[in-house]
């Protein structure tokens, strides 16, 4: 212990350590900085600026554990207020030296990108996708409070203190989302963490305002109307590219529930050095499970419009123009060679709209790829098989034999459709399930190359 901490306590208590008074007299200051604290920390959040990484520092819940005991041991300690705030800064400043070190690895601070334009929820977004659970806890309460109504928010909070053991408290934040309409049993029923606080007494009262949320909502019925919007879509160019040369152009489909960058960076593994490969992001989001999981999930189906199945055709309709859409602004904005036509590889229900799309625009495909491809009659695909006799479009299909997602009989029907009607078809099954292994991707690589010449 140092001369000066030693000269303050005989100040403070007219006593030794040895009788535990010194202890008694820090941890009551440190409970009459609370308020301080609490005011520090609120600031801190709410400007995304001040001591980096304070609102996610582990230091912040030392203190905060503190003054918790602070108030529980005190006792009518009277120390002067000079006094106590000298010997606070003093023991914080070595409680700072002992954990800041070990620490400043883990501090997060938001990209001045983000902290610029971004919202409360925002922030609390992307503090979630770094696992720095204090930060995105903050920043959900403060998003919370000022937009009480935003329901998936609340689930969010709900989920963070839920896995903090936080019961009562997740249980509130599942409460204010159902007192803000959610209505969605199935998120949170499907939620390993969440599912467990639905079972106890009052997370029996959420579902059974949840349960009317659902009942209110039909009271307002649903219909159905195209939409026209933006949408997205990722580049992966060759190695070595050079924006003077023209290259061919691969359209890449990816899977239900899947998304862009894990197609792109599987499509490394087919060795294409010589083709532009374009993926864009199916026009539906998967809500549920895109917060379930904590990474964006897309289909092409639209699933979460809970739509009648009536509709399907129109859906694939839509999603199928979505995809020649961003071939044409492919083909306007990157160096591709016209020459050649482009070839499209589709994944699981990429897969389906891979032959959507060569069936119904066969004079703008070279060639096919069906990896592990879902098959639905509503694509009238049978139906235009011909189209690829006509223009010579050939088809590759691969399909691992024990796909327990798309099982290997529905690869079989495909064969007898493309078969029976004369079209340049491959088959190529392989022992293993619904993922193309790396090994495997060379080779269809190899086919794509040969096609792009």
């Amino acid at each position: 212990m140092t001369v000066w901490s030693r000269h303050s306590v005989s100040n403070c208590t007219g006593k030794s350590f040895a009788d535990g008074e010194a202890m008694l007299v820090f941890l009551r200051c440190a409970g009459e900085v609370r308020e301080w604290l609490n005011r520090a920390v609120s600031k801190t959040v709410r400007s995304g600026n001040g001591p980096r990484g304070f609102e996610s520092h582990p230091l912040r819940r030392a203190l905060a554990r503190m003054a918790e005991l602070a108030d529980a041991l005190h006792s009518g300690c009277s120390v002067r207020k000079d006094v106590q705030v000298r010997l606070l800064f003093r023991a914080l400043v070595l409680v700072a030296a002992m954990l800041l070190p070990l620490q400043a690895q883990q501090v997060q601070r938001l990209p001045q990108a983000t902290l610029s334009t971004s919202t409360a929820r925002e922030r609390a977004d992307y503090f979630a996708k770094q696992s720095v659970w204090d930060s995105a806890e903050a920043y959900y309460q403060l998003w919370t409070q000022a937009n009480p109504r935003d329901t998936t928010a609340w689930v969010a909070l709900a989920r963070l203190l839920a896995r903090r053991g936080e019961r009562d408290a997740a249980l509130a934040a599942l409460a204010s989302a159902a007192r803000a309409g959610i209505a969605y049993r199935t998120l949170i029923e499907s939620d390993s963490i969440l599912a467990p606080l639905l079972r106890t007494a009052r997370g029996r009262e959420i579902v059974q305002r949840m349960t009317s949320n659902a009942a209110e909502q039909a009271e307002y019925p649903a219909r159905f109307a195209r939409q026209q919007r933006i949408g997205r879509y990722r580049v992966l160019y060759p190695p070595g590219y050079d924006s003077l040369q023209r290259y061919p152009l691969v359209l890449l489909l990816h899977g239900n529930g899947n998304e862009p960058v894990m197609m792109l960076r599987w499509a490394k593994a087919l060795g294409l050095r010589r083709a532009i490969i374009v993926c864009p992001e199916a026009p539906y989001v998967k809500v549920a499970e895109t917060i379930a999981q904590g990474r964006l999930r897309l289909s092409a189906a639209g699933e979460d419009l809970a739509a009648p199945d009536t509709l399907n055709p129109m859906i694939t309709d839509l999603s199928a123009q979505w995809y020649v859409d961003v071939l044409d602004d492919a083909l306007q904005s990157l160096p591709i060679e016209r020459s050649i036509l482009p070839v499209v590889v589709g994944f699981s229900q990429g897969g389906f709209y891979a032959q959507v799309l060569a069936t119904r625009f066969p004079e703008r495909f070279r060639a096919a790829v069906l990896l592990a491809p879902s098959y639905y009659h509503w694509g009238g695909i049978a139906q235009r098989l011909v189209n690829l006799v006509r223009y010579g479009v050939e088809v590759l299909h691969v399909h691992g034999r024990n796909d327990p997602i798309v099982p290997i009989q529905t690869a079989q029907l495909i064969s007898d459709l493309y078969r029976r009607a004369q079209v340049s078809y491959t088959l190529i099954e392989f022992d293993g399930d619904h993922w193309i292994p790396d090994d495997l991707a060379r080779s269809i690589g190899e086919w794509i190359a040969q096609r792009l010449h």
